[in-house]
């Protein structure tokens, strides 16, 4: 599909003001940017000095500037070190021998400072900076700095209300502390609920603490296994790599092998890392994935070059299975290791996409035999038998249609962002949908997180089993008409991702 200059709408007016009108009501108070990238906040302009540089020269610099670092880089423009305020007061002014005149800044400099990416999260930057104790994180790009963030800068956004529970993380030394902290987030997302923020930011703060335990449990996976014989990259995807995570995610998780002269796919380094991250995500309540899609199988972890062979694969024979591999393959975040070797994995996937737009039929046809629950009169329809008879599933009979339709265009366009919510903004800037139905489409996201949100948080409550069925006849009938706009909606996305394929693939 062609990016088109002119683009209708295809919402119901009446219905897009209703569902746009209930999703704000139900943001009461501003969101703590968490999902945000480093890039929208940094400081560009960056103080940076050779390592020949006096310290008087850079003191009084930043003095004049008001700062409290500086960067030293090399002749590449390469950060190599950092000086802080603190680094001053330490080894400086309490060291009488130090001449201000003679003395380089690289005698006193941190080397190596920890560095972020500017498309790094804000969370991941309150992690790295309480994880390592330091105050300034430089951000890199393409081996160069772009920009600077400091704790006192994200302090300022609002107070991290996370933090406590990253420090837990971070300073765990068994797996049932991280699984006490698991156990919190169900009243945590409650009282943020009560509090007025909305679902959305709630599953991003619990995906980014999800994420945050993940790195933990494969730091203690890896202890006593010895030196990896190679690098490699451990990945998350699904609900992890979208965040997404409602309150029950399972375990998606694979790992990438840096190609060598031997295959490390059967070494006993990785497959004892990948059994003993998987038994360890288990224990702290990640129950194991019932399509063994996890780094302890050995299709989940092989050779970079043997991933490729892989993917090659499944697109040229059209394994039965593709449209769960494709899920897999573009939902994917890597969250330790080398990602240099998931972006290399990433992009090569994205090139053989490119080659096979058959997939996208694949894709639709899959999902469009999903219907949304609701009658030709507009009453619900519900399960006929079983525990669950007379409810109805918010996440597999609504928002998982809006996640697999988004992601069928995102994927068309060549986009690469993993969230539900980022695709649809991307697909918007780039002129693929219009604006109304963007928006449109992201509010009866937002709607449906909210009650399956809700759902899951009220039955935690009670003591009773997590899921995301709701009972259509205790609803209020305002909750019964918002629901029923959320689901016209998404009835309305799978009807214009339909016509988009009437249009492209034969």
């Amino acid at each position: 599909m062609s990016k088109k200059t002119q683009i209708s709408t295809a919402v119901d007016l009446e219905s897009f003001k209703k569902l746009q009108k209930t999703r704000d009501s139900l943001k009461k108070v501003e969101s703590f940017p968490y999902r945000e990238n480093l890039r929208s906040i940094m400081d560009s302009d960056v103080y940076t000095c050779s390592p020949q540089c006096t310290l008087r020269d850079v003191i009084r610099a930043m003095a004049e500037r008001n700062i409290s670092s500086v960067i030293v880089i090399d002749h590449m423009k390469q950060p190599v070190g950092i000086l802080t305020e603190r680094d001053i007061m330490k080894r400086v002014i309490a060291d009488d021998c130090v001449s201000l005149d003679s003395t380089p800044i690289s005698a006193v400099m941190t080397s190596d400072p920890i560095t972020l990416h500017p498309d790094n999260s804000i969370y991941r930057a309150l992690s790295i900076l309480s994880d390592s104790r330091v105050k300034h994180l430089p951000l890199i790009e393409d081996g160069k700095i772009v920009g600077i963030v400091t704790m006192r800068q994200l302090l300022k956004l609002r107070y991290p209300e996370p933090l406590t529970l990253i420090e837990g993380i971070r300073e765990a030394t068994e797996v049932e502390t991280l699984k006490a902290i698991k156990d919190k987030l169900p009243k945590m997302a409650e009282e943020r609920m009560e509090s007025g923020r909305t679902a959305y930011d709630i599953v991003v703060m619990i995906s980014l603490i999800n994420r945050d335990i993940h790195r933990r449990a494969h730091e203690l996976a890896a202890e006593g296994l010895g030196v990896p014989p190679v690098p490699y990259c451990l990945y998350l995807t699904g609900s992890h790599g979208r965040l997404e995570n409602l309150l029950t995610p399972d375990q998606d998780h694979g790992i990438i092998i840096a190609d060598s002269e031997q295959n490390y796919q059967y070494d006993q380094y990785f497959i004892d890392l990948g059994v003993r991250f998987s038994d360890i995500l288990d224990q702290i309540g990640y129950v194991y994935c019932p399509g063994y899609l996890m780094s302890s199988n050995p299709l989940w972890r092989k050779s970079l070059s043997e991933w490729k062979q892989q993917i090659n694969y499944w697109f040229e024979a059209q394994v039965r299975e593709l449209g769960r591999y494709v899920t897999v393959l573009f939902d994917a975040a890597p969250i330790a290791g080398e990602v240099d070797l998931f972006k290399e994995l990433k992009d090569y996937a994205f090139t053989v996409l490119g080659r096979h737009h058959e997939v996208f039929r694949i894709l639709h046809e899959e999902e469009g035999g999903h219907r949304v629950p609701l009658g030709l009169l507009g009453g619900f329809v519900t399960d006929k038998a079983g525990l669950h008879k007379g409810q109805l599933d918010v996440k597999k009979s609504g928002l998982i249609f809006v996640v697999e339709t988004i992601r069928i265009l995102a994927l068309q366009h060549n986009i690469r962002e993993t969230g539900t919510l980022k695709r649809i903004t991307r697909l918007v800037d780039g002129g693929f949908i219009h604006s109304n139905d963007g928006e449109y489409f992201e509010s009866a996201y937002q709607v449906l997180l909210h009650y399956a949100l809700k759902s899951q948080i009220f039955k935690a409550s009670r003591g009773e089993k997590l899921d995301t069925y709701i009972d259509p006849k205790i609803l209020s009938p305002r909750d019964k008409e918002t629901l029923r706009h959320a689901f016209k909606a998404v009835s309305t996305l799978q009807d214009l991702v339909a016509s988009e394929f009437g249009q492209l693939i034969i």
